[in-house]
């Protein structure tokens, strides 16, 4: 399973020149921990997270932002997306692209796709994934025949 089949695509990101203020209610209204920074080019520069508002000083999110950031690629397994936030500490990883955040993925989409799973309404095979597979691995019946189901809490 590849980056771009969990990621969040509809990534809230702030300017550089944006002010502190704006980067805290930005991850208040939005109850998010972190915003990659872009510049006015719409590259990536950064990432501020509400670490940075709360422990460092400063005018506009690029005087706090943290600039060495850790990034994958929409085709980065999964494996090494988990690999990295656990082994590097970091809560989430910008997908890029072209220097151009297409995604993000944090612990919490992580969570969500080991949650998820499919169920082949022909012969109750269970596959976990963001999306139903194509064909199903015992019996062959395709996509249509798979059911959306979430594991619940306890099981």
């Amino acid at each position: 399973m590849k980056a771009r089949e969990i990621m969040t695509r509809d990534v809230i990101s702030i300017l550089d020149e944006a002010t502190v203020e704006d980067a805290a209610r930005l991850l208040a209204r939005n109850r998010i921990s972190g915003l990659p920074v872009v510049n006015a080019s719409g590259l990536l520069v950064g990432l501020v997270t509400e670490h940075d508002l709360i422990a460092k000083q400063g005018r506009t999110v690029a005087d706090i932002m943290s600039r060495s950031v850790i990034t994958v690629s929409p085709d980065t397994e999964v494996e090494e997306v988990q690999h990295l936030l656990t082994n590097q500490r970091i809560r989430r990883v910008p997908v890029v692209e072209d220097g151009r955040v297409v995604g993000i993925v944090s612990r919490s989409d992580l969570v969500r796709q080991i949650a998820m799973r499919w169920v082949c309404g022909v012969c109750g095979e269970i596959v976990r994934g963001m999306e139903p597979p194509a064909h199903c691995p015992r019996c062959g019946a395709g996509e249509q025949a798979f059911v959306h189901d979430v594991v619940p809490p306890g099981m």
